[in-house]
């Protein structure tokens, strides 16, 4: 189980990578808050998707519901993928014979058989969920993968047929959660103006439904034919979009994470958190300038200046997609 965000949700998929190659015949299911659970349907790595509403995790009769249908499963291995005192919670609900886990400062991890802890190489795109495949396969697994649906994959090609999306066209992701993850606003211009100057290349933003005025704030600076599909993209058609792109630039979101493990040629802008710089299978080019306050997290201390973000120029990050695109085409 891993119930929500959708970043992690990308990167938890190298777990589910390496016990679907270490155990072919198993039957596995994945529980995940339903808002998400539409990235994971129709995989074929996945026998079943159980999609549990937010709001029925704090009712009894709900729980109760759900404890009747994963018992019923008669799962022998129940994976805690997250490690919240709730995920814990639920990996009780569901039984097993073994229950394994994440460590981590939550309580009730006395409900689970066995406690691991977050490892891996950090610098390894996914690094924790690829160490616990590990650990439970005896084999190393791969980077995260989503595979693109048919059904998915037609909805991007009638896009095009019908002049929606361009024919050939760089993914742009620039929204987060929090303001010291996003790049310089005017910076989004500049890159498509670069990106667009030889005239076979558009921008497309994509993003969630909360960021189309941002979104169109920033579509408004960019060169004629770039599009706007923020908030406007199923989830579950997600990776199908983004697959279709020549590339992608994005900051640490989970559209980037995307890019990743669909197989485009990404660059990924870092400033406040942690970067990965490598482990993946597709193309990667990691900006991070570690300043002596990098990583802060959520404890920024520059007052807003977010010098970390602001010193990644579109000039760079550029320059790293050229150098992407010129290799992949070599």
């Amino acid at each position: 189980m891993r119930l929500s965000a959708l970043g992690d949700l990308v990167f938890c998929t190298s777990l589910l990578e390496g016990l679907r190659r270490r155990y072919p015949a198993a039957h596995i299911a994945w529980l995940a808050q339903s808002g998400f659970a539409g990235l994971l349907e129709h995989d074929p790595r996945i026998d079943a998707v159980i999609g549990v509403p937010k709001d029925s995790l704090s009712s009894p009769r709900a729980l109760l519901n759900l404890r009747r249908r994963l018992r019923a499963g008669r799962y022998d291995w129940v994976i805690d993928a997250q490690g919240l005192a709730k995920s814990r919670g639920l990996a009780w609900l569901a039984g097993g014979s073994r229950r394994i886990g994440f460590a981590s400062k939550e309580p009730l991890a006395f409900l689970m058989h066995e406690i691991v802890a977050k490892g891996g190489n950090p610098a390894d795109i996914a690094s924790e969920y690829r160490a616990l495949a590990q650990h439970l396969t005896g084999s190393e697994p791969g980077a995260p993968r989503l595979p693109v649906q048919p059904e998915s994959a037609e909805v991007v090609a009638q896009a095009v047929r019908d002049g929606t999306l361009p024919p050939r066209y760089v993914a742009l992701c620039p929204f987060t959660t929090r303001p010291q993850k996003h790049w310089v606003d005017d910076y989004w211009p500049a890159l498509a103006e670069r990106l667009c100057a030889d005239g076979q290349r558009r921008c497309v933003i994509f993003g969630g439904p909360g960021d189309r005025a941002h979104a169109d704030a920033l579509l408004a600076a960019m060169p004629a034919g770039c599009v706007n599909l923020t908030g406007r993209t199923a989830l579950r058609d997600l990776p199908a979009w983004i697959a279709r792109a020549d590339a992608l630039v994005g900051v640490d979101t989970g559209l980037t994470h995307i890019g990743i493990a669909t197989g485009r040629p990404t660059v990924a802008l870092f400033g406040s958190t942690c970067p990965y710089t490598g482990g993946a299978d597709s193309p990667l080019s990691v900006l991070y300038d570690d300043l002596p306050c990098a990583p802060c997290k959520r404890r920024p201390t520059c007052d807003g200046a977010f010098t970390c973000m602001r010193q990644l120029t579109p000039e760079r990050a550029a320059a790293a997609l050229r150098q992407l695109l010129d290799g992949a085409s070599a």
